[in-house]
C-alpha cells in the first residue's frame, strides 16, 4: 500500500507495516525527510501490476442476499423512553 507522509512524500509499505508504525517512527521518516515524491497519478496502480489483473479466484456475491440479511438483523420498532 502507498501510504503518503505529511511532508508530501509518499512510502510504500504492507498493511502489516502500517499497522506495527509507532509514532515515533513516523516522526522519523518525515525527519529524515524518507520517501519519494509522488508525480505520476498512476504510481503504484494496478494498471502497472498485470498479476494484479488475474481475478479467476473472485466469485460473485449476490447483494441481495446481503441486503435482506442485514435488513432482517435491524429492529426497526421504535425504543420507548
Amino acid at each position: 500500500m502507498l501510504y503518503s507522509l505529511p511532508n508530501g512524500k509518499v512510502i510504500e509499505m504492507s498493511v502489516e507495516q502500517y499497522i506495527e508504525l509507532t509514532d515515533e517512527e513516523l516522526e522519523y521518516l518525515i525527519s529524515i525527510n524518507y520517501g519519494d515524491p509522488v508525480e505520476n497519478p498512476f504510481f503504484g496502480s494496478v494498471l502497472y501490476k498485470p498479476a494484479a489483473l488475474d481475478i479467476d479466484f473472485v466469485t460473485p456475491i449476490d447483494c441481495n442476499i446481503i441486503i435482506e440479511e442485514i435488513d432482517n438483523s435491524i429492529d426497526y420498532t421504535p425504543e420507548e423512553e
